[in-house]
């Protein structure tokens, strides 16, 4: 079986995902997992399928030649499926331009890879401004490394709030 991740991004409309998951299931693939979501009118998605060899050029073929929607497929690769303690972070914070950019670049100065992120900024009525909200999934090996975590992304500003859920 060969594993692929997919992005596919084109104007929003109904029926995107459908038409995707029909594709799949034809060309004899399984959908194990995604994130797809719709950006300034812009349906954008990724993709994790699996399917035999046989299969596999036809499947490509297929999702590459659907009008209206760029797609990108890439192989992936089983070993980086491996099992891993997560931990996802929360972090909030008056919204300011360069914030994502402060959060990921003190994870990556400890050497913490980022699984998964997904942002928003919303309107706090009663605070009067915008709030900026990342939700993180990172691996983490220990309490050590989960300190020096919130020590490190607590110290980018003191309206920052770090929470943790741990698996």
């Amino acid at each position: 079986m060969k594993q692929l991740v997919v992005s596919v991004i084109g104007k929003d409309r109904p029926g995107i995902v459908d038409q995707l998951s029909s594709l799949v299931v034809q060309h004899k693939g399984n959908w194990l997992a995604s994130s797809l979501t719709e950006l300034a009118g812009q349906f954008a998605g990724i993709l994790h399928i699996e399917v035999d060899e046989q299969h596999l050029a036809s499947l490509s073929r297929a999702l590459q030649d659907q009008a209206g929607l760029l797609v990108n497929i890439a192989e992936g690769d089983k070993s980086g499926d491996a099992e891993q303690a997560q931990v996802a972070i929360t972090v909030t914070a008056n919204d300011r331009v360069g914030i994502v950019k402060e959060v990921t670049q003190a994870l990556n100065a400890l050497g913490v890879s980022i699984t998964e992120i997904n942002t928003l900024v919303a309107s706090a009525p009663n605070w009067g401004g915008l709030i900026f909200t990342a939700h993180l999934l990172v691996p983490c090996a220990n309490e050590e490394q989960l300190s020096n975590i919130q020590d490190s992304l607590e110290s980018l500003a003191d309206d920052l709030m770090v929470d943790f859920d741990q698996d």
